[in-house]
């Protein structure tokens, strides 16, 4: 009895976005806010910003840019909110498909890593 709740939280988390899959079609996901789930690849902090690089299980990578102070640090998994926008400037550069963060929280490691 306890395998149909697992199985349909399973399902249900197969329908949120994933890092690898907004890279596969970010237009889809344009201007559209985005939670994600990612461990920390690299982190810059700028003078009145934080750029992150986060990574899924599947090790698709994607850009995060956080206005506020950033809790974690490299190698911890974070949870992402936020709107994914085409460009951003940062500093003097143009990034593409980057999630502009309105809140990121350090989170656990998903317990299903390898299932899909």
């Amino acid at each position: 009895m306890r395998l149909r709740p697992i199985l349909a939280l399973v399902l249900l988390s197969a329908c949120a976005p994933s890092i690898s899959g907004i890279n596969a079609r970010p237009d889809k996901y344009y201007q559209h806010k985005v939670t994600l789930t990612g461990r920390v690849a690299r982190m810059q902090f700028l003078p009145h910003e934080t750029l992150l690089e986060i990574a899924d299980a599947r090790g698709g990578r994607i850009l995060v840019r956080s206005a506020e102070a950033v809790d974690a640090e490299t190698g911890d998994w974070v949870r992402v909110e936020g709107v994914l926008v085409p460009e951003a400037h940062v500093e003097e550069v143009v990034l593409y498909d980057v999630v502009a963060a309105e809140r990121v929280s350090r989170t656990r490691a998903p317990r299903f890593k390898d299932l899909m």
